[in-house]
């Protein structure tokens, strides 16, 4: 038995049955089959890291996010995309019917 199981039927054994229950009728799969999966899920859930908390969109610095973008932009280059023409890039083609 995993750990997330282990403190879910501790704490809250009836409400981890009644998903179950519930998941079971929505699937139309047995609990058994259904434990396992949510047991995983769980666990999934309890095991990822909270993103609001020192993400790099609140961290990074100026030349931090500039550096980010260049590199993003060089990894692009390998891809040999086609670049666009001065034309394609004009406002006119862009908002063609306003214009």
């Amino acid at each position: 038995m995993n750990q997330i199981h282990k403190d879910t039927s501790a704490s809250n054994s009836q409400e981890f049955e009644q998903a179950i229950s519930a998941l079971s009728k929505i699937t139309s799969r047995s609990p058994e089959e259904i434990k396992p999966h949510l047991e995983r899920f769980l666990s999934e859930l309890s095991s990822k890291p909270d993103v609001s908390k020192n993400h790099f969109f609140d961290l990074a610095t100026d030349d931090e996010w500039m550096s980010a973008f260049r590199d993003w932009s060089e990894s692009h280059k390998a891809k040999k995309l086609p670049v666009l023409s001065e034309a394609a890039m004009s406002r006119e083609s862009m908002y063609s019917d306003r214009w």
